[in-house]
Parts: structure tokens; C-alpha cells; sequence
């Protein structure tokens, strides 16, 4: 077995046919068909059934392919840290942040690895919990932060922090609770939340539900950071992280919640892949970062 069989079934399986492969692999068709029949011989299986389509793997097939994939990470990453032992290239990073930790995160994180890693690319995905961990488990990018909990068993979890979930009523609305606020008192008002499915939206409607509350959501929006500007327009009001609270945010007051329990923030890898140079110096990066503010918190 070569490395260029595993590389024309992986081709296969992105393109989807035999043809668009030998495209993308600058070689012919026939070479192509010839490589499958030699893995397919050595392996003892058939890995690819044609049809007009064009070409679908197998059980067998998912199975190695999947290995395929694996093997040309590692390989993009020793790669890569040759690379940047020789000083020959910049290494490349990859992170996914949801999107309620990138505010604060990312900013830091990038001047962080300026400094620590100066050679380092960066690209950061922000997104849901669910789209990440996927990524992560199949490998379009390193690490990511996401909400726990985790339970793909593809991955590696470690906990990284707890964040405070509070109440952002505004300024105008204010006057109506104290220095704190609970669910229900919230759940009386028009509530602005991110759309169903996501990990924040569940966690608020979890602990409505054992609490017997019901929430009236008329309006939802992806992104949470955009959230404080419509609570100061008077839309409603809101439950979301303290770190998500813009540090500017003007016309919204933000409330300590008494009955809501804080969210878990964790970082996973992909397990059984080894960090490249530049994605184990960005972890680095990133656990000295959030080190720093949990210690920032307890002082």
C-alpha cells in the first residue's frame, strides 16, 4: 500500500467520481481505476461501488477512508513542523470559538501567538458548539472551545472555565427589577434569544422547563453579540453570558441571575491526532490566556 492509493480514494470520495479526481490528482482516469483495484486486492474488500452518480463508498470503504484522512493530517502537520524547525515556512494554526467566547478570547489569543509564535498563520471558525465538534472529529481544524457538554466520543475534552449567564434588561426597563433577577422575573418580558438549537437557547429553556416557566422568544438572532444592541432598542430583554456583554454596550444594564447555573466552557481535540508545532503553541496560547482570567476572577 502507497500513500498515493489513499490519496486517489480520498480524491474519489471529494469529487465523487473517478473522472473529477483524476482532475484534481493532475493525472488520468485510468491510473486512478488502477490504484483502487490495487488497494481494493491488498485489503481483501471492495471499498467503492460506481454507479450513475458516480462513485459511493462502501462500509469497508468509510472505514478506510477514514484512516486516509487521518493519516494525511498527520502528514500536513510533520510537514509543517519541519517546516518550521527549518525556518522554511510559516506553520498554520486552527481554532473554532463559539461565538459567545470569541470576543474576548480571540483578540488575546492573537496577540498572544504575535508575540510566542510570530511565524504562526492563524484561522479561527466561529460557530455553534455542534458544527465545531464536528469539524474537530473530522479534522478541518485543530481545537476548539466549545459549550459542555461533549459527548461526541471522537474527541478529547478538557475543561477550561465557568461563565456566569446574566440578565440584560434595558436601561429604561431597569427601575422594574432589583440588583439581581431571576428566570421569572425575565420570562414576564418579551424574550430575545439565539434560534432553537443552539447550546445557549437550550440551556435557558432546560431550567424554564424545571422551573415550570414558560418564555415567550419573539424575536432570535444567530449572533449573540448583536443581542445587547437590540435589548438597548427596547426589543426585550435577554439571558447570555456575562464575557458575550459588549465592554461599550450603551442604554442595557446587566442583572446577576439567582436560579440559572453557570455555563461550562471546554476544549476538544480530535482524539488519537497528534498537535502540529503551530496548533500545540496555540493551545499553549490559549490555556495561559484563560488561566489568566480565572485567576483575574477568584482575585
Amino acid at each position: 500500500m502507497e500513500l498515493r492509493h489513499l490519496d486517489a480514494l480520498v480524491a474519489i470520495d471529494d469529487q465523487r467520481s473517478f473522472t473529477a479526481a483524476a482532475d484534481s490528482l493532475h493525472t488520468v482516469q485510468s491510473n486512478i481505476s488502477d490504484m483502487i483495484r490495487q488497494l481494493e486486492s491488498e485489503l481483501g474488500v471492495v471499498l467503492l461501488v460506481r454507479n450513475r452518480r458516480g462513485a459511493t463508498p462502501t462500509e469497508f470503504g468509510r472505514v478506510v477512508l477514514d484512516r486516509a484522512r487521518r493519516i494525511q493530517a498527520e502528514l500536513g502537520a510533520l510537514r509543517q513542523d519541519v517546516a518550521m524547525l527549518r525556518g522554511l515556512e510559516a506553520g498554520q494554526a486552527s481554532l473554532g470559538v463559539v461565538g459567545t467566547v470569541s470576543r474576548w478570547l480571540v483578540p488575546e489569543l492573537v496577540a498572544t501567538m504575535r508575540v510566542e509564535a510570530p511565524s504562526v498563520a492563524l484561522r479561527i471558525n466561529e460557530g455553534a458548539s455542534e458544527r465545531l465538534a464536528a469539524e474537530v472529529a473530522e479534522r478541518e481544524i485543530a481545537l476548539a472551545v466549545l459549550t459542555e457538554p461533549v459527548t461526541d466520543a471522537r474527541l478529547v475534552v478538557e475543561h477550561l472555565l465557568v461563565e456566569d449567564l446574566v440578565g440584560l434588561v434595558s436601561s429604561e426597563l431597569a427601575a422594574e427589577f432589583g440588583s439581581t433577577v431571576s428566570l421569572g422575573e425575565l420570562a414576564a418580558h418579551p424574550l430575545v434569544l439565539p434560534p432553537v438549537g443552539n447550546p445557549l437557547r437550550d440551556e435557558v429553556e432546560s431550567e424554564a422547563r424545571e422551573q415550570g416557566i414558560e418564555l415567550r422568544v419573539p424575536v432570535e438572532i444567530e449572533g449573540v453579540r448583536l443581542i445587547a444592541d437590540l435589548i438597548a432598542a427596547g426589543a426585550g430583554v435577554s439571558v447570555i453570558p456575562e464575557t458575550a456583554v459588549p465592554p461599550d454596550a450603551q442604554g442595557v444594564v446587566v442583572l446577576p441571575m439567582t436560579d440559572v447555573p453557570p455555563r461550562r466552557l471546554a476544549l476538544v481535540s480530535a482524539r488519537g491526532t497528534q498537535l502540529s508545532m503551530a496548533d500545540a503553541a496555540m493551545r499553549t496560547a490559549l490555556l495561559q490566556i484563560v488561566r489568566q482570567r480565572r485567576e483575574a476572577a477568584a482575585g
